[in-house]
């Protein structure tokens, strides 16, 4: 399976593990230097970047605009299936979904709101990607994929709080739920 990655460069290793490629970082990247070609012919794109609402980019370390709207509507990514840990990717008004999905993306896969990745020990989204990237390798559909998983993410979910007392229990189980709501989009529909 061809991968291709994308993240904050403070996030290069969570990527690296959960994408299984060297991703490209920002910095060094940002938006006027990234060159959208790399992500040709890709089976799955990883974005581990940063979103803010309603925003028409995506940002790395330091507040760096990584990528646009624009870079990534007219990017060669037609049948990829993308996934993002980026926070405020699947709000209803998101104009980087828009470009993903105007692109040709086959399925492009996130959550709404904030996704707390990496704020509780556990980088439950980067645990998501990871069982997603492993099931496409093995071969199921995407769609079937996203539900195997959730199951993984579950799985992880009920050890980490066996571990876990009080607020850090709390903050797990939030993280999850954020991670579990993760949804493959299509065409504006999500499935």
């Amino acid at each position: 399976m061809d991968v291709f990655a994308y993240c904050c460069k403070s996030f290069e290793i969570a990527t690296r593990r959960a994408a299984g490629v060297d991703p490209f970082t920002c910095p060094p990247l940002f938006a006027l230097k990234f060159d959208t070609s790399v992500m040709a012919k890709r089976d799955l794109l990883y974005f581990d970047l940063h979103g803010r609402p309603g925003e028409a980019a995506w940002y790395g370390d330091d507040g760096l605009c990584a990528i646009t709207d624009e870079q990534l509507r007219y990017a060669p990514i037609a049948g990829s299936v993308v996934f993002a840990t980026n926070c405020h990717l699947g709000d209803e008004d998101s104009p980087m979904l828009d470009a993903l999905l105007d692109a040709g993306a086959q399925y492009v896969i996130g959550g709404p709101g904030r996704n707390y990745a990496g704020q509780v020990g556990v980088l439950y989204a980067s645990l998501l990607g990871q069982a997603l990237r492993i099931m496409m390798a093995i071969g199921f559909d995407p769609l079937y994929a996203l539900k195997l998983a959730k199951r993984v993410v579950s799985v992880t979910r009920l050890q980490a709080m066996l571990e876990r007392n009080g607020e850090a229990r709390r903050e797990h189980v939030a993280a999850v739920v954020d991670t579990i709501e993760f949804r493959a989009y299509t065409r504006r529909q999500s499935v």
